[in-house]
């Protein structure tokens, strides 16, 4: 079909269809999904998938990574920046784009493989001239502060003049679709052209004075002809545009190519900026289109060398996966250790941009077996917020750290203590005040991190200060019940969402047992093995023997509720005295239906949960029980659980396969990774599922693939391959060793070493040397 659609020239660029997700049909109420779909991102930038031309519905959105503000807001977010994708083409005032002629022929296609966005058009205007319009457009990943666009015009029954103004936008707002949310970040301080053509807008953010300066040019060639027209800038308020014009004649192309460069001032002086980013586009002009998107296209192929998972037998949930990997891999910053990854990636505004237990329980695992330089990044990244988190933790009364519930730049609380609906009402908002397992989910990011990588100098140096502080403050947080001589953590939420507060939530209360007793044992350990780093650890931390002993007894003595004679674990105290709903039914994407009695009942006096909230624990650390404990709860929850958050799909087949219940697993894999291309929840448009994401391919690679960490750091690799799949073959990082792993319909696995000194691995129970 690309081959009959596309020109050849376009044609030949594209690759496979196991790369290629395709929008056929221009359909404006799915446009703010498809936005989402087709962002771009390379860690330092992300520009969602809006078209040139501008059309409505749209959230044209661009964000920098970092680069954060309030003003009237209730958090700081990611704020929307200058929107440098406009090009508009005329020909006698007729718009040749979307809402200005008839489309009669459309189709977008996100080329994965090379991190780029193609489109076909063919138009008819209302005096009957037809005009082909291809295009594409990427960020580059060589050199992240450039951008450009391609657009390839040939009118099909006529000839003349076509006009053109390249647009700079710098009036987009967050929220610019929602009356009662709409805020304006940025300040538009200046509005010219680039030098002696082109466009320069530099935006200011209104809390903190930050200075993103855009510049672009454009360039227009037919055949080997550079068409030098004049060019008039104007500035219309806050946007900046140049106009220019030229000739076109029947059946031959004209090639308008857009040089973008963005920088901010954290990336150089801000009164280098404007000179910055004009060498910057002039270099990117020098350079040539087709070489740098060749270089960008070289680093994404030594990405794929590391991260694409090919799934032979089932093309579907093949291509579903690769996305899911594609938009992971691209939004985190290998460079740049203070910034994090939002919820949303950079390819939408909800949550603001902010940092979740999302990154260290569902983003970090891929990035420590696939880009490690990137995973330690997001460890720094807490490491470098620890003085907020232990300020955090002195204002709420208690001791060490407490990380917040929401992160952007600076390490406060961005959580919101009041949530404002469409309908203009409000209500309290206690997330940041009782979901506090996210400092045990930063612990654990630590401790999972050095574990996949062996990153000893990190985990006996930052790594050891985070898990102290963050001990030190499960230990102020817990409570001694005298009466009932034991310590409990009383008014908090665990995962479940849809019971707060609670008394005694098991996950919460055995990931802080088990955040203590781990530096309980690290710090012998160190002041054992490692004598200097544990003298240098103490004189950081100020950490005692006594607290090490007190420690030790809340660790004896922490409430984790449970029916005696039971091994189904009671997610809080109380729990099981709730109304016991089930579920009973699945929809048409296989997804469970709310049942009926939540209609006339709040879901909060029911068993029925939002995610996986005791599983997720035995998720975590399924080591720590017994084969009959995790199938247990896994089949009692799993009937109460509703997949009220994308977390929750990925979790449930993971542990699926712990406990033998393959062809449920399977049937949540594909939840999970059709999520947002099928838009199973509803709401895309705000932007890919970056959690999601991290969980679909933990799914593939711990649950299908059965790779584990032992303790003692050997990779072990047990397959539960589905009936359909015929092999399974992905890369993995074993410390300094690149390993290409093959796994066939039968469970048996064919490793080679790519790169790196040898391995001995465990593979379905056996001892393997990798050479």
């Amino acid at each position: 079909m690309l081959q009959n659609l596309f020109s050849d020239k376009v044609a030949s660029m594209l690759p496979d269809e196991p790369w290629l997700i395709h929008e056929d049909s221009y359909d404006p109420n799915q446009n703010l999904a498809h936005e989402s779909l087709f962002a771009l991102s390379n860690g330092y930038m992300g520009i969602r998938g809006s078209h040139e031309e501008g059309t409505k519905p749209s959230l044209p959105y661009v964000y920098i990574n970092g680069i954060f503000d309030k003003s009237e807001t209730f958090m700081k977010e990611l704020a929307t920046l200058p929107n440098w994708l406009g090009i508009r083409l005329y020909v006698n005032k007729c718009l040749l784009g979307i809402g200005g002629a008839k489309l009669l022929e459309y189709q977008r296609v996100l080329d994965m493989k090379d991190a780029a966005l193609f489109k076909h058009l063919k138009l008819r205007d209302e005096q009957g001239r037809e005009t082909l319009i291809e295009g594409m457009r990427f960020v580059s990943r060589a050199h992240t502060h450039r951008m450009g666009i391609r657009l390839w015009i040939t009118p099909l029954n006529y000839s003349g003049l076509m006009e053109l103004e390249q647009i700079t936008d710098g009036s987009i707002v967050n929220f610019c679709d929602a009356p009662r949310f709409k805020v304006k970040h940025t300040l538009i301080v200046c509005n010219e052209a680039l030098d002696t053509q082109g466009v320069y807008l530099e935006a200011a953010t209104r809390d903190s004075g930050l200075h993103v300066g855009v510049g672009s040019k454009i360039v227009i060639r037919q055949g080997d002809e550079v068409l030098d027209r004049e060019r008039v800038h104007h500035a219309f308020g806050e946007q900046g545009i140049e106009f220019t014009d030229f000739q076109v004649e029947q059946g031959k192309c004209t090639e308008v190519t857009k040089y973008v460069s963005m920088y901010d001032v954290n990336s150089c002086s801000g009164e280098e900026l404007k000179s910055v980013t004009a060498h910057e586009v002039s270099g990117f002009i020098k350079d040539g289109f087709g070489h740098e998107y060749q270089t960008h296209k070289d680093v994404y192929e030594n990405m794929w060398g590391h991260a694409d998972i090919v799934i032979d037998g089932d093309p579907d949930l093949d291509k579903a996966v690769r996305f899911n990997v594609y938009h992971l891999m691209s939004a985190a910053n290998e460079r740049n250790s203070y910034v994090n990854v939002g919820a949303k990636l950079l390819s939408g505004e909800e949550y603001g941009g902010h940092a979740f237990w999302d990154t260290e329980l569902f983003m970090m695992p891929f990035f420590a077996f696939v880009f490690p330089k990137t995973a330690k990044n997001l460890e720094e990244y807490r490491y470098h917020l620890l003085g907020a988190a232990e300020k955090n933790a002195a204002t709420n009364g208690f001791k060490g750290a407490q990380y917040p519930w929401e992160s952007a730049d600076d390490g406060s609380e961005q959580s919101p203590a009041w949530t404002i609906e469409p309908d203009g009402t409000c209500y309290r908002c206690y997330v940041s005040v009782y979901e506090h397992h996210v400092t045990a989910a930063v612990a654990y990011g630590v401790y999972e991190y050095a574990r996949i990588t062996g990153d000893k100098d990190f985990l006996y140096g930052p790594g050891a200060e985070i898990l102290i502080q963050t001990a030190r403050f499960w230990a102020s947080r817990c409570e001694w019940n005298q009466e009932d001589e034991r310590y409990e953590i009383t008014k908090v939420t665990g995962p479940d969402e849809w019971h707060e507060p609670v008394n005694n939530n098991t996950y919460t209360n055995y990931l802080v047992r088990w955040n203590m007793q781990y530096v309980i044992d690290l710090a012998a350990y160190l002041e054992r093995d490692h004598k200097q780093d544990y003298e240098t650890l103490i004189a950081k931390t100020g950490l005692t023997a006594n607290e090490l002993g007190q420690w030790s007894r809340i660790v004896d003595k922490l409430y984790l509720p449970r029916k005696a004679g039971s091994p189904v674990f009671e997610q809080f105290e109380g729990y099981f005295d709730l109304m016991p709903l089930t579920i009973e039914t699945y929809d048409q994407n296989d997804w469970p239906v709310k049942p009926r009695e939540l209609d006339r009942i709040d879901v909060s006096q029911t068993q029925i949960i939002k995610q996986a909230d005791v599983v997720m624990l035995m998720h975590l650390l399924t080591d720590k029980f017994s084969q009959e404990e995790l199938s247990a709860n896994y089949r009692f929850y799993e009937r109460r659980t509703l997949h009220g958050s994308s977390l929750s799909p990925s979790i449930y087949a993971i542990m699926g396969l712990k406990v033998g219940d393959g062809s449920k697993a399977y049937r949540y894999l594909r939840r999970a990774a059709t999520l947002d291309l099928l838009n199973l929840q509803g709401n895309t448009r705000e932007g890919i599922h970056g959690a999601n994401a991290g969980g679909v391919w933990q799914t593939v690679i711990f649950g299908f693939a059965g790779v584990a960490i032992g303790e003692d750091g050997t990779l072990a690799i047990a397959p539960k391959m589905p009936e359909t799949w015929n092999s399974l073959h992905f890369q993995i990082m074993d410390r300094d060793s690149q390993l290409d792993v093959l796994i066939q319909h039968d469970n048996s696995v064919q490793i080679r070493l790519l790169d790196g000194p040898s391995v001995t691995v465990l593979v379905n129970g056996q001892s393997q040397v990798v050479k």
